[in-house]
Parts: structure tokens; C-alpha cells; sequence
């Protein structure tokens, strides 16, 4: 990364306005106490689901709120693209309204996505829209 891409992702660090598409993240990151959740994730592992009729959060959601109590929570979606445009797409609430079902993130929840080889495997346009890229 060079200097004039580390200023352009300060900056929108700052204004937590968007998701960060980058292309890796350094390991310290993620050893800071970062939620990590891969792309290909199935619907209710991401969204949670009913036990009989009682709601449950998923499991990162969990962690992103435990987090939140002690520093600046950091959720990192790993390698995007390496999932069906099709697919992507059900990060779209989380990206655009900062929510899950009925979970909203915390408000100053830094939303990191990964991402590799994007003349092969692109991202979905309207995903893409809700991202800064770096």
C-alpha cells in the first residue's frame, strides 16, 4: 500500500461512512480482537436464525457486540469475490443500512472486505457501490 492509499483509508476510517474493500489486511489487525467472517457463509450464519420462535443472533454478531465494550469494533468479510456475484449480494443490508435482520452493528464499527483477483472474479456492482475501494 502505498502513502496517498494509507491517507485515503485513514480518511474513511475516520468518516465510517463505508465499507473498505481492500485487498488483505495484516494479521496484527486481526489479532486486536477483529470478528473475521468468510464470504461463503450460509444465510443463517450470517442473518441468525428461529429456534422454534425465539430469534438468535448469529455467532459474530455476538462477538462484534462483545468487542464494542472494550474498543473500536472491526469486522472483516474475507474474499468477497470468491463467492457468485449472486451471492455477495446478501451483504447489501449489513453494508447499506449497517444491520442484520433486526441487529444493528454499533455505530462506530469499522466493516473491512477482502478481496483477490478482481478481473476474474468481480464483484457484484450494486455490492461494490457500497464500498470505498482502496
Amino acid at each position: 500500500m502505498n502513502k496517498q492509499q494509507i491517507d485515503l483509508l485513514g480518511e474513511y476510517i475516520k468518516a465510517k461512512k463505508a465499507a473498505v474493500l481492500i485487498e488483505e489486511i495484516p494479521e496484527s489487525v486481526i489479532e486486536k480482537g477483529a470478528v473475521v467472517i468468510n464470504s461463503d457463509f450460509s444465510n443463517s450464519e450470517l442473518m441468525g436464525h428461529f429456534d422454534n420462535l425465539e430469534y438468535v443472533a448469529p455467532k459474530w454478531y455476538d462477538k462484534l457486540m462483545e468487542s464494542s465494550k472494550n474498543h473500536t469494533p472491526v469486522l472483516i468479510i474475507k474474499d468477497i469475490n470468491k463467492v457468485p456475484e449472486k451471492e455477495q449480494r446478501k451483504f447489501i443490508e449489513l453494508f447499506k443500512y449497517k444491520k442484520i435482520y433486526v441487529n444493528k452493528i454499533p455505530e462506530n464499527c469499522m466493516i473491512f472486505v477482502t478481496y483477490s483477483n478482481l478481473k476474474e472474479n468481480p464483484i457484484e456492482e450494486e455490492v461494490y457501490s457500497f464500498m470505498a475501494h482502496i
